[in-house]
C-alpha cells in the first residue's frame, strides 16, 4: 500500500470517528426531546377538557414533573410511601378537618370516587392534621365520604413540598407519579366537566 492510499484510509476512520462522537453527543439530546414529545402527546388530550366551568381553574403542570416519591405519609395499614400509589390515575385531595370549603366539597369527591373508581383510577384524600389517620377516617364517615380511604401526612411536610400554600388542592397524577395539574380550592368533582378531565387522563 502508497503512502497516498495510506492517508486517505486513516482520513476515512478519522471521519468515521467524528460521526461516531457526533451520533454519541446528539443521541441524549435527541432521546430527552423523544421524552419531552412523549409527554407532550400525552398533555395534548387534556386540553379540550380544561377551563371548562367546574374545572376552569385546573391548571396543567408543565412537563409533568415527578412527585416526591419518597415521602412518607400515613396509610391505614402503617408508614407508606407516595411511591407507593404509583399504577394507577389519581386524583390526589389535599384536606384538613378544620378547612370548611375541603369538607364542603368531600362528598363530590366520594361521588367521583363512587361512579368512576377502577383498577385503573382512585380517588386519594390526604389529610394534612395533625391527627393520626385513623381519626382523619372517622371525619371523612361523618361529612358523607365514607367510601373514601384518606391518608395523613401529621408532619405536614407535603404541602411545602408541593408547593402548595392553600386548601383544599388537588392534583391530577398519571401512573407513573407524575403531576399533570393542579386545582387550588373548592371544586365539584362529581360535575361532568371533571368526569371528562379524569377520563381524558385516563386516555393519556
Amino acid at each position: 500500500m502508497n503512502k497516498q492510499m495510506v492517508l486517505a484510509a486513516a482520513a476515512l476512520a478519522s471521519i468515521g470517528l467524528i460521526g461516531w462522537a457526533a451520533y454519541e453527543m446528539l443521541s441524549p439530546g435527541e432521546s430527552s426531546q423523544t421524552s419531552q414529545n412523549e409527554v407532550s402527546r400525552q398533555t395534548a388530550g387534556l386540553n379540550a377538557a380544561l377551563a371548562q366551568g367546574a374545572m376552569a381553574t385546573f391548571d396543567l403542570t408543565e412537563g409533568r414533573p415527578s412527585l416526591p416519591l419518597d415521602m412518607q405519609i400515613q396509610g391505614p395499614d402503617g408508614t407508606m410511601t407516595l411511591g407507593d400509589l404509583r399504577g394507577q390515575v389519581l386524583l390526589i385531595n389535599l384536606w384538613a378537618e378544620w378547612c370548611a370549603p375541603c369538607i364542603e366539597e368531600m362528598p363530590t369527591l366520594a361521588a367521583l370516587e363512587a361512579d368512576m373508581g377502577s383498577a385503573d383510577f382512585r380517588v386519594v384524600p390526604i389529610s394534612i392534621d395533625r391527627s393520626p389517620v385513623a381519626q382523619a377516617q372517622t371525619v371523612l364517615e361523618k361529612f358523607k365520604a365514607a367510601n373514601l380511604t384518606t391518608l395523613a401526612d401529621p408532619s405536614m411536610r407535603l404541602m411545602g413540598d408541593l408547593g402548595i400554600i392553600g386548601l383544599p388542592a388537588t392534583l391530577l397524577v398519571d401512573r407513573e407519579g407524575r403531576e399533570i395539574g393542579r386545582l387550588v380550592g373548592p371544586a365539584d368533582w362529581n360535575s361532568p366537566d371533571a368526569k371528562a378531565l379524569v377520563k381524558a387522563a385516563l386516555a393519556s
